[in-house]
């Protein structure tokens, strides 16, 4: 099962990374006002063990949702990646779509991570905004936070 959540990802990200358009400023979907901003600080110290461990994967923003994401046990997952650069990115913004939870009144959740290459060429999170799908109760928006 998890051989084939990474091909899909794998395939999303080729196809994401080739059709990178509009205001790179913009967030992937129109719905700030139903997000919640988080503290990137658990998900920095965690990028920044495995900078100090020589870990490839910092190196491959790409690569951070499968890191810091539990994958497990989901329907669907969606995410986009755009970068300011295609060359030499500075900053990325990436935003996954978790589907399917095994809870009651949870369906999923929406991550929009917003990337900065610091002077030392090391990525860091500088913006995390989080939002809730539900399964049931009525909302104007369906990742309004879940009641």
């Amino acid at each position: 099962m998890n051989k084939i959540k990474i091909v899909t990802l794998a395939f999303a990200f080729l196809a994401s990374s080739q059709s990178i358009s509009g205001s790179f400023n913009s967030d992937p979907e129109p719905i700030n006002s139903h997000l919640k901003n988080m503290s990137p600080d658990t998900f920095n110290t965690i990028i920044n063990e495995a900078y100090k461990n020589k870990e490839k994967w910092v190196n491959s923003p790409h690569e951070y949702i499968t890191k810091l994401f539990d994958l497990n046990f989901l329907r669907s997952i969606e995410y986009t990646y755009k970068v300011d650069n295609i060359e030499k990115p500075k900053n990325i913004v990436i935003s996954i779509k978790r589907d399917g939870f095994l809870d009651d009144s949870v369906r999923g959740d929406l991550h929009i991570l917003h990337l900065v290459l610091d002077s030392a060429n090391r990525w860091e999170i500088t913006e995390i905004h989080k939002g809730v799908l539900c399964w049931r109760g009525k909302s104007d928006h369906p990742l309004k936070t879940c009641q």
